[in-house]
């Protein structure tokens, strides 16, 4: 593929890059001009996001398969065969299987629920042992410590506005400065990555003998749903 004629000293304008045909865009990126590429993504990023909203369900998470769909387009450039297909549905192959990847990922960590993210109900952090004795508060809290190092600033602020200090998420949202759905897909993740952690913890204290009263320690995450939006 050869880029369009041009000038040696006149590389094309955005706007001329922006009612370019793909081929042109293409041919203009293999010659060097970055700026083609960009043009592709401002062409159709929109459509990857409404494909990978479609399948993922949820706004952060396209944000984030658009963001992969374009890096792996940028590295498989040398692999698009126009003989095959267009630009357009080479690009759509691309993101309905990043949307199916990434969705059998939250799948697998339990990102979705069998109701409606509205009636999802985050981990209420209680832990028990097998004979129904609570774990010291200091351990309780030690554990809790532990999981929120796993967690970002924004999933920690997220969880402690709705969670602990029992703000609605509309009222989260003004304290925050974030979208809705970046608000919630933080406090959700977050809570799932707390889940996790508790889990493996739970993991390793079931691998270690039991103790010699023969009650050995069950975490358990309760559920306890959020206030309205």
């Amino acid at each position: 593929m050869s880029a369009p004629d041009q000038s040696p000293d006149k590389r094309p304008s955005w706007v001329e890059l922006r009612e370019a045909k793909d081929t042109d865009l293409l041919a203009f990126w293999h010659s060097g001009i970055d700026d083609a590429f960009a043009a592709i993504v401002d062409r159709y990023q929109r459509l990857v996001f409404s494909v990978a909203v479609r399948i993922v369900k949820d706004e952060a998470e396209a944000e984030d398969v658009v963001q992969i769909v374009f890096l792996d387009i940028f590295r498989d450039v040398g692999k698009f065969d126009a003989s095959r297909g267009t630009l357009k549905v080479w690009l759509l192959q691309y993101a309905y299987s990043r949307s199916m990847n990434r969705r059998q990922h939250l799948e697998c960590r339990q990102f979705y629920s069998k109701t409606d993210l509205d009636d999802l109900k985050p981990g209420d952090f209680s832990t028990r042992s097998a004979g129904g004795n609570s774990l010291s508060s200091s351990e309780v809290s030690r554990l809790l410590e532990q999981a929120f190092t796993q967690l970002s600033a924004r999933q920690r602020e997220a969880i402690d506005l709705i969670y602990f200090q029992g703000l609605k998420f509309s009222e989260a949202v003004h304290k925050t400065g974030e979208t809705m759905s970046q608000l919630r897909h933080h406090y959700y993740r977050g809570l799932a990555k707390i889940r996790d952690f508790v889990e493996s913890t739970r993991s390793r204290v079931k691998s270690k003998p039991a103790p010699a009263s023969g009650s050995g320690i069950r975490l358990e995450v309760a559920n306890v749903k959020p206030r309205a939006v």
